[in-house]
This record gives structure tokens, sequence and C-alpha cells, in this order.
């Protein structure tokens, strides 16, 4: 029990030191990380909607949503023993 405990705090203050030392880098990483997040989720609204426009679909704001089905392989069978 208290070795666990105590390997826990070391690895913990491992890890702070790691985050001070490396402060700058990983905010600079996360601020790519959003970046490319937003980046993806702005490519994605951008097909969906090329995809509502070629469905014939209105974009007036009474109108019903188009679904968008995905063709999925049907799952396979189980095996009985």
């Amino acid at each position: 029990m208290r070795t666990g405990l105590i390997a826990g705090a070391a690895a913990l203050i491992v890890v702070v030191i790691f985050i001070i030392q490396n402060a700058r880098p990983l905010l600079l990483a996360a601020i790519a990380g959003a970046l490319l997040t937003a980046a993806a989720r702005a490519a994605r609204i951008t097909q969906l909607q090329r995809i509502m426009h070629r469905a014939g679909a209105s974009h007036m704001p009474g109108n019903p949503p188009i679904s968008v089905t995905h063709h999925r392989p049907a799952p396979a069978p189980h095996a009985s023993r």
C-alpha cells in the first residue's frame, strides 16, 4: 500500500516538474491542437453543407432536416457452439 502511494507521489512530482519546465512548448502544442480541431470542424461543416445542397435541401428554418444515412455492412452472424 505504501509502495504504491510513494510511487504515485513520485510520478506526480516528475510530471509536475516536466510541465513546469516545458510550459511554453505545451502551450504552443495546445494552441496548435485547438487550431487543428477548428479546421477539421470547419471542413466537416462545409462537407455536410455540400451534401445538403446536392440533395436539394433548402436552408429555410421551417423545412425538416435531411437525414444522411451511412451504409454499414451487416454484422457477422455469431457461430453457435
